[in-house]
């Protein structure tokens, strides 16, 4: 046996490494092995995506800031320098008078433009068109300086005419035609960029397919792997609780999965195993009961007091005392068949109030000119349910032990009332008391601290008491309190159980 469990113990230890991890850890872990390759599959396609739609874009930019010096530059740098010469202006006077842009400005601007598009851009040939265009601007300034200088100089009108026609129109032609060739090479890079972009497109959209169904394959592969990991396990732990629930208390589960899994079968295991023994500690208990019922039933059916009650019914027979034999006999009946009450274990208080009243008029027959007794239950304690023959041990212990022997007799007294979720019955009377000794050994015997033998005084009291504590729990019993000379009362504790 003890080789099984080693061999057991080994081919745990030496399983997969994944069956020592905690659920945790395997849904964390298949989180990652599912996460990760789809979120770089994410980054590697978006990667690729930006970087063309970036290019695509730049060009785009670059097109669009160069094209609007190629619709406009020309015309407006013709027109300010028509108007310098025209009016005998110099460049810082056009704005000012005119309203018109500086040249100077103009080609400032240009020139960062230019320069601005230089480093975006790809294409050799529109580079080259690009660079010629910027010293053509530069050019353009010097003459464009050279004509401010002398255009407020009279004698220098026809030359800065003739300036105008030679120079700055045929260099603004030139700008605008390197513009135009430079718009030219970067829309053919677009259209080149756009067949990458769509080969580059085509071969993602394969290469998403193909790693999308290898990751669903893999997805699976893992699924399957994690919930056999943590269904067969459970399995087992359901198959033990449906053995467990079906009776077999011997029944024990494998300890077998994650951590978890293991930790439940081992409580599981533990819970069957009490189960088991307080399974097999009430049957003992139950068995125990039926031998205190079986006892106090025999007690109850005592011969002297059968004898006593049938020579009372034939001395009140002769006696031809009709209504007084009629009266015993029936609380005679009364009171055996509340003692059988068809088998059953609990009765009401109703049929516990008549089984005692039942004794209490045979007894009082008997004892005539000794005995009164009262019973005072609130009528919501009657539909209570009470363990039968608990009262009138309680009561006839009252009668032989404090109402006998005391000079004079006595009387008994019956009480019971709810008090929150509790019934309390009460058996007082004012028969010879007991001393403190006396009291202490009693309350020992009843609380199981002294064995008692049943034919003692006092066994029906620790019977009801034990009774009491067998079903109701240690919160009910019998509680004592007794003067000497005076009386002895008991109190009854149980829970509130309402017929059904």
């Amino acid at each position: 046996m003890t080789s099984g469990k080693s061999g057991s113990s080994q081919k745990e230890k030496n399983g997969s490494p994944v069956q020592h991890l905690t659920l945790r850890a395997r849904l964390f872990l298949f989180s990652i092995l599912m996460i990760v390759p789809f979120f770089a599959l994410a980054l590697y396609l978006l990667f690729n995506l930006n970087a063309i739609a970036g290019y695509y874009s730049t060009i785009v930019s670059n097109i669009t800031k160069v094209n609007a010096y190629n619709l406009v530059f020309k015309d407006d740098m013709d027109s300010v320098m028509y108007m310098m010469v025209a009016h005998s202006m110099s460049k810082y006077e056009v704005g000012p008078e005119l309203g018109i842009t500086n040249p100077d400005e103009m080609i400032r601007e240009a020139e960062e433009a230019f320069e601005d598009v230089r480093g975006t851009t790809v294409s050799d040939d529109a580079l080259e068109n690009i660079d010629r265009a910027s010293k053509l601007l530069t050019t353009l300034h010097k003459r464009v300086n050279a004509i401010n200088s002398t255009v407020k100089v009279t004698g220098h009108y026809d030359e800065n005419m003739e300036s105008l026609d030679g120079d700055i129109y045929m260099l603004t032609e030139m700008i605008q035609e390197r513009i135009s060739e430079y718009i030219y090479y970067e829309s053919v890079s677009m259209e080149n960029t756009r067949e990458q972009m769509e080969e580059r497109r085509s071969l993602l959209v394969r290469f998403a397919i193909v790693t999308a169904f290898g990751l669903l394959l893999l997805s699976f592969l893992l699924t399957s792997m994690l919930t056999r990991s943590i269904n067969k396990p459970l399995q087992n732990l359901v198959n033990a609780a449906a053995k467990l629930g079906s009776g077999n208390f011997d029944t024990r589960a494998k300890e077998s999965g994650s951590p978890e899994i293991r930790t439940l079968s081992r409580s599981f295991n533990s819970m069957a195993e009490r189960i088991g023994d307080l399974v097999e500690s009430n049957r003992q208990e139950q068995i125990n009961l039926r031998n205190l019922e079986l006892k106090l039933l025999q007690a109850q059916i005592d011969p002297h007091f059968l004898y006593n009650t049938l020579d009372n019914i034939v001395w009140l027979a002769e006696d031809d005392r009709k209504e007084d034999v009629e009266g015993i006999a029936t609380a005679l009946s009364t009171f055996f068949r509340t003692a059988l009450s068809g088998g059953r274990d609990v009765i009401s208080i109703r049929e516990e109030e008549m089984h005692i009243r039942s004794y209490l008029e045979i007894q009082q027959f008997r004892y005539r000119d000794m005995l009164t007794y009262s019973i005072d239950i609130e009528p919501a304690c009657m539909n209570c349910m009470i363990l039968k023959m608990t009262l009138q041990p309680v009561v006839e212990n009252a009668l032989y032990h404090g109402i006998k022997n005391k000079r004079g007799g006595g009387h008994i007294s019956i009480t019971g009332a709810i008090e929150k979720d509790r019934v309390r019955l009460c058996v007082s009377d004012t028969g010879i008391g007991m001393t403190q000794q006396q009291l202490t050994d009693l309350i020992r015997m009843v609380d199981g601290r002294e064995y008692i033998h049943a034919d003692t005084g006092h066994f029906g009291l620790s019977n009801v008491a034990e009774r009491l504590r067998l079903n109701y729990g240690e919160s009910s019993g019998l509680v004592f309190s007794s003067t000497y000379g005076e009386g002895t009362e008991v109190e009854i504790s149980i829970p509130v159980i309402r017929e059904t």
